[in-house]
């Protein structure tokens, strides 16, 4: 074991059972249980690879307490014995490894996907609105105390070490505790902790007193109007005398969703440890029961630090462990530059789980389909080796040359570019950003460690394919700015030129185009104290950034457009470019003037491919932006499909 996180894999006693190491997979929906709430195969495979990467405890994600409180139509049930069999067909797996299982026992309340939700009280989200909710009878308060405690019993009965209350992020109990949504005036009004006391109280009587329950707490709602973190730690102090055995610390609502499930935006906007981790460590002041914590938490050093300094007992590992079941493993062995690094982009997790479809991760094919390949040794071989010629040394060609390497095929990449990662070199370059730095060093770590031959500075022509004489040819070349066909646009700069600093830029600057570019482009230049203004055809800007994105730029009040004072004009199309700013066509079909000293187009990207160059001499895929301008996640997965085809 490397000794420089001893703390992160020494032994934890919660309760009467003892973890291997602190480190905590928590819940996170998957949307991978059928449609009646029974778990699957694809379950099975998910949980099985995280529990061999070496997490000390996991967490099944959250397992419904009763049919009208369901939060996605993916999220597995355990209102009912029949979902006992298939439900520990994931907890043997998890067991199997070595690891300590939990679940999480869940009812969304208000923010149930069902046609009528309940709730505290007939109150919803304050901004995020659902829909107008009944409010729970006090018989039928007292009817989800058993609901939780039976549901605890079956998991039990399947053979978890522990469950979980989900007492945080705007849902039931969290609902209860909180001023938003209980404005009840009976005893679950007057003490709004009384309904969370409760079900602990009554788990512990039907599973044994020894049996360990976690809290998942919610220590502050980032609202004037909700639960305090005063009020948190009077709570805390109550559960601890419940009989909680470990405080699993959170925060937030519906309404700040984003700060549940961070992203990338939002780190430069934390000082020295991130929101959750703050919270945790000022509950850890009023307790003497162990407590977790963690949110946007990949770094070991920093999570050891955390332990070492007793902010912590245990650090929670979550998307991080999406893209990288093995990031334990490599941490205990020291293979750190091994571990493939989350981008906290959403894109492929979160942004699915809004759109209802099942977990995928931008950087990692597998996640999910671990129960076809449970790790990328798995994958079928070819039955010959062939030539791949990669051209684009993008993430979407990079993933492809790795997958062919590692089922045996002879890989080369070439580039014309001085270094590898095609336009996430441009991408990577705020500080916001920097997740895709890291996401191309360990592309350029594991590609030399495969002997994937790289040649930089390289054109793909004719000659050079007829040279190499591949068999098969990726086109992965990418894309570039399309530069659309308004008067005077020559004088604009593009999104690229300023971002890689070839074209200065003044005070005031105007924005063409209100897409993630635009926006990447427009946050990238107010943090340097910029004036910006971006200008937007269609009628909202944003249109394309995954849901949780949308809210840390647009949240009223403290979004990201709000705290760097970016304007934003929809609606709007330019007409025409001149020396002093941009003339627009505003919503009442008025032309009028945007000042700016620096105009900037961007306004989305075109294909760059060159398949003529192969024609005859070798059979062609192409991928990525080559194929579609899109986002990181569609070149990934296209490079790795691509590579299992060949």
């Amino acid at each position: 074991m490397d000794k420089s996180f001893k703390r992160l894999f020494e032994p934890i006693q919660i309760g009467t059972v003892t973890v291997p190491n602190r480190i905590y997979m928590p819940s996170m929906c998957t949307n991978y249980a059928g449609p009646q709430g029974e778990s699957t195969i694809q379950d099975i495979g998910y949980y099985e690879a995280r529990a061999r990467g070496g997490a000390g405890l996991i967490c099944i994600d959250f397992s419904c307490v009763s049919p009208e409180g369901r939060a996605q139509m993916g999220q597995r049930g355990l209102w009912d014995d029949r979902f006992m069999p298939h439900f520990t067909r994931i907890v043997d797996v998890i067991r199997a490894r070595g690891a300590r299982v939990t679940t999480q026992l869940h009812h969304a309340g208000v923010n149930a996907m069902v046609a009528q939700p309940m709730g505290p009280s007939r109150l919803s989200n304050l901004q995020f609105f659902v829909s107008k909710p009944q409010e729970f009878s006090t018989e039928e308060v007292e009817e989800l105390v058993e609901k939780f405690a039976d549901a605890a019993v079956r998991a039990k009965t399947c053979g978890v070490d522990m469950v979980e209350i989900h007492g945080s992020h705007g849902y039931l109990v969290s609902q209860f505790m909180s001023p938003i949504y209980n404005v009840r005036t009976d005893r679950y009004g007057r003490d709004r902790a009384l309904f969370a006391i409760e079900i602990v109280d009554r788990i512990k009587e039907k599973c044994g007193a020894d049996f360990p329950v976690v809290f998942r707490f919610n220590a502050s709602e980032y609202s004037p109007q909700g639960i305090t973190l005063d009020y948190a730690k009077e709570v805390a102090r109550r559960l601890e005398a419940a009989g909680v055995d470990l405080l699993n610390v959170t925060g937030c609502n519906y309404d700040t969703l984003d700060y549940t499930v961070p992203n990338m935006y939002l780190e430069d906007e934390e000082e020295e440890y991130y929101r959750f981790i703050k919270l945790g460590s000022e509950i850890k002041k009023v307790v003497s029961i162990p407590v977790v914590s963690g949110g946007l938490l990949t770094d070991p050093a920093k999570a050891e630090k955390l332990l070492e300094d007793g902010v912590l007992d245990m650090v929670f590992i979550g998307k991080q462990l999406i893209a990288d079941p093995d990031w334990p493993r490599k941490v205990e062995s020291g293979r750190l530059e091994d571990i493939r690094p989350c981008c906290a982009c959403m894109d492929g997790c979160i942004g699915r789980i809004f759109l209802m479809k099942t977990v995928w991760c931008s950087v990692n094919p597998l996640t999910g389909f671990e129960y076809r390949w449970l790790d990328e040794e798995a994958l079928p071989k070819p039955l010959r080796s062939r030539k791949v010629l990669v051209i684009g040394a993008g993430p979407g060609g990079l993933e492809a040359a790795r997958i062919c390497a590692i089922r045996g095929h002879q890989v080369s990449i070439v580039d014309k570019a001085d270094r590898i990662g095609g336009t996430v070199n441009i991408a990577g370059i705020p500080s916001f950003k920097k997740r895709y730095r890291q996401l191309i060093e360990w592309y350029h770590t594991q590609l030399s460690k495969l002997g994937v031959e790289i040649e930089l500075n390289t054109e793909a022509t004719a000659g050079l394919i007829k040279k190499k004489a591949p068999e098969v040819i990726v086109m992965a070349t990418g894309s570039e700015p399309a530069i659309p066909d308004i008067p005077g646009i020559a004088q604009a700069a593009t999104a690229d030129d300023v971002l890689l600093g070839r074209k200065k830029v003044g005070q005031e600057v105007v924005i063409i185009g209100g897409g993630f570019v635009g926006l990447d482009t427009a946050l990238y230049l107010a943090k340097q104290g910029k004036e910006v203004t971006v200008v937007e055809a269609l009628p909202e800007a944003g249109a394309d950034l995954e849901p949780s994105v949308q809210m840390s730029f647009f949240r009223k009040p403290g979004g990201l457009i709000d705290k760097y004072r970016i304007k934003i004009i929809t609606g709007s199309p330019v007409v025409e470019v001149e020396s002093s700013g941009v003339e627009i066509v505003d919503a009442l079909g008025c032309r009028r003037l945007i000042k700016g000293d620096t105009v900037i187009c961007a306004a989305g990207r075109r294909s760059v491919v060159c398949c003529e160059l192969a024609e005859g001499m070798a059979e062609v895929c192409v991928i990525g932006d080559a194929r579609a301008p899109r986002k990181i996640t569609d070149a990934i997965h296209e490079g790795f499909t691509v590579a299992l085809d060949i």
